[in-house]
């Protein structure tokens, strides 16, 4: 009976790393115990490092060979040994902003993925490892850290320990166009992205108080130089994973909808959004003896629909909600016109309130934060503070005071000075999407593409049609590894695409990135 051959051992043979002799011996070999890559290893017919890499253009996220990493073993923190192996992942690195997880199916314990960057508040980043090659490093290294050993050192690893750690990267799915064809579309595509940005460009971005008209000469740093660089040893990455639930648009200003007004006189309305029945009685009976005019809602969706139609003057909502959580309704409610002046007070009885940022606050524009079991005395009082105190709108003029300044040390060469003055304004107006874009291009002409990837991802959450940060996000996602998160980016900005030479482009580019990731029958 013939052997299915696995997409990686079709990879791997169409590369040289496999010969038809070991490819025959894995297939009978093969049980459905390890999968075929980690027999492949075992069988010594292919380094870890060959197969991450193979893994890698198959998955279309970068991988990392576990064997040459170095792991700080504080990064376990807060994530057990029992849920590394049950959900085949397992924390190797950490920054400021970003956790970097070992996983060996990016599709799979997206739930697991989404409850840790809740806990930490910051943005998970995976990367495909080898199944057999992460089980040993999650076995050792949760077996060194219960004897109070500082770090979890791969068996290949050579040189100092760094205190910090380090994730030994590979990808293999920014390689170079191999046709004329391709690489005309390649060099369409970056001359797009690299372009001087014009007036007319930033129309789409334009709302109120948002007027870019006066932006000049953005030209972003030719990379040229840089590409075809498919293996790097750093543990960098700005892509933040997009976890769980429903992930579509919610534009609260988009048809019917009753403008909210703040009531002057009588008592305020509050709506409570949680779809545990028991929550919503209790913060009720709270609330109404304190002379608030209460409604509830058990879902997101039964939420938006009341803020349309009766808005209230202050929203409390769950964090962890079915399809639409309560990120996404508080991120709708800051990013619309007419309800953007409603307070927001998320809860949860999944996160660590000591562990819940700022940042994260005001990632997503919410007021404040409560942990479940919630202390209901404190919540009062946040509720009367916020409802009490009048939103600024002063704030405004001053940053976009502080923006025409920016631009105008940008035009002076002071690029520095410039995203000073922008990441100000951002403290003071994170919603702003002409702050968020204009600070991505000047970090793009750094070449600091990490920190633009996070820009441009804010430009996008803002304005989710605009497609010149959609066009620069997507390239950098493809220059950083991240195939499939370029494809689905590109396939969003299609359809506002101006220039329909370009469109046919970037097509053409998208079906070779596909065909990459892809494996053809023998």
């Amino acid at each position: 009976m013939r052997h299915r051959v696995d997409p990686v051992g079709r990879v791997l043979l169409r590369s040289g790393e496999l010969t038809e002799e070991a490819l025959a011996d894995v297939l009978d070999c093969q049980r459905r115990t390890l999968p075929f890559a980690s027999l492949c290893y075992v069988l010594g017919h292919a380094t870890e490092e060959a197969l991450v890499r193979a893994l890698s253009k198959q998955c279309g996220v970068p991988g990392v060979v576990l064997g040459r990493s170095v792991i700080r073993l504080d990064v376990l923190d807060g994530f057990s040994a029992d849920q590394a192996l049950r959900h085949a992942m397992l924390p190797v690195y950490e920054d400021d902003r970003r956790v970097f997880v070992a996983v060996e199916d990016p599709r799979r314990g997206r739930e697991a993925l989404r409850e840790m960057e809740f806990v930490r508040g910051k943005a998970v980043v995976v990367h495909v490892a080898l199944h057999i090659a992460l089980a040993r490093a999650i076995r050792t290294a949760y077996a060194a850290r219960a004897r109070r050993q500082s770090h979890w050192i791969g068996a290949e690893f050579a040189g100092d320990v760094p205190a910090d750690g380090f994730m030994a990267v590979v990808s293999d799915v920014d390689a170079l166009p191999a046709t004329d064809e391709e690489a005309v579309a390649h060099d369409a595509v970056f001359g797009d992205i690299t372009k001087e940005i014009r007036d007319e460009d930033l129309l789409e971005i334009i709302d109120a108080g948002d007027d870019l008209s006066t932006v000049e000469g953005m030209t972003p740093v030719d990379e040229r130089a840089g590409m075809g660089r498919a293996d790097t040893a750093t543990p960098l990455s700005a892509v933040e994973l997009t976890l769980g639930g429903r992930r579509d648009r919610i534009d609260l200003d988009e048809g019917d909808a009753v403008e909210y007004r703040a009531k002057r006189d009588g008592p305020a309305r509050v709506l409570i959004v949680d779809d545990d029945f028991a929550t919503r009685h209790l913060l009720v009976k709270v609330m109404q003896p304190a002379g608030y005019v209460t409604a509830t809602a058990s879902g997101g969706g039964e939420a938006v629909q009341l803020i349309k139609s009766d808005p209230p003057d202050l929203v409390v909502i769950d964090v962890m909600l079915p399809e639409i959580d309560g990120f996404q309704v508080c991120r709708a409610i800051k990013n619309s016109r007419r309800y953007g002046n409603i307070p927001v007070i998320l809860m949860s009885a999944v996160i660590d309130s000591g562990r819940v940022t700022d940042d994260v606050l005001r990632r997503y524009g919410a007021d404040a934060y409560f942990e479940k079991p919630l202390n209901t005395d404190r919540l009062l009082r946040k509720i009367e503070d916020l409802l009490g105190t009048r939103r600024k709108t002063a704030g405004r003029a001053n940053t976009d005071d502080g923006f025409e300044r920016a631009l105008e040390l940008y035009r002076a060469g002071k690029v520095d000075e410039a995203m000073e003055l922008l990441r100000k304004g951002l403290s003071d107006d994170p919603l702003s999407a002409k702050h968020h874009f204009v600070l991505a291009n000047l970090l793009q002409k750094k070449s600091l593409l990490y920190e633009a990837i996070d820009e441009y991802e804010a430009t996008v959450d803002l304005k989710p049609d605009y497609f010149p940060a959609l066009t620069r996000l997507a390239y950098l996602y493809y220059k950083k590894g991240f195939s499939a998160k370029a494809i689905e980016t590109w396939r969003r900005s299609l359809p506002h695409c101006p220039d329909p030479a370009l469109r046919e482009n970037i097509e053409v580019f998208m079906r070779k990135l596909i065909a990459n990731m892809q494996s053809e029958d023998r």
